[in-house]
């Protein structure tokens, strides 16, 4: 049975996945299929003169800090749904495992009876799932597509002004064992947080 950890899944869907820029012309596509659009760089920028840089995605979710506070609403936005989902989870749980260890002192009607309403909650649990699932992604996608074109164009702005001509996303790529080892001075992911959140006004790092 599924675990209703749906909190992660629906709100901190990774924002930034398959973050991989390319300025010499051709952007690669994040897991999904789906293009990042983001512009081409400046005709200045000569793939000779430029480097390799890697960003961890998984901390700029957390430390940006106009997407935290989004997420965050996100999260309170769901959070009453994500509890009762979470509870007819550990219901239906709990009532199989009674089914599991009584099963042999019950008579056979009384198995019947609690097997069907296990299924009952089940179909129910599923349901109410993807019911989530679809709210979710919808209001994640609708709140967040403006962010993510912000993010794209100071993405450019970024690589440009520091000569990078690729940047990675260091936590996809080491999941796919496309990297397998790199210089710790070439993970540029504080000083990308830093720019970003000081061309808002903000420290650097949101508080916890």
């Amino acid at each position: 049975m599924k675990s209703a950890r749906l909190l992660q899944s629906i709100i901190l869907m990774s924002l930034l996945s398959g973050f991989a820029v390319a300025q010499t012309g051709t952007t690669a596509r994040p897991a999904g299929g789906a293009s990042p659009n983001i512009p081409r760089a400046a005709a200045s920028v000569a793939p000779s003169q430029g480097k390799i840089a890697f960003v961890n995605s998984a901390e700029l979710q957390v430390k940006l800090i106009d997407y935290k506070a989004k997420i965050d609403e996100l999260g309170r936005q769901f959070e009453p749904r994500i509890k009762e989902v979470q509870t007819l989870n550990d219901r239906a749980v709990a009532l199989e495992n009674t089914i599991k260890a009584q099963g042999p002192t019950l008579t056979a009607a009384k198995v019947a009876e609690m097997t069907e309403q296990l299924e009952g909650m089940k179909r129910d649990l599923t349901r109410k799932q993807e019911d989530l699932q679809a709210d979710g992604d919808r209001a994640r996608n609708q709140q967040m597509a403006p962010l993510k074109d912000k993010l794209q164009k100071f993405l450019q702005d970024f690589t440009t002004r520091h000569g990078i001509t690729i940047l990675i996303d260091l936590s996809n790529a080491v999941e796919s064992n496309t990297v397998l080892w790199f210089d710790q001075r070439a993970d540029v992911t504080q000083q990308f947080i830093a720019e970003y959140n000081q061309a808002l006004g903000q420290p650097a790092t949101p508080s916890k």
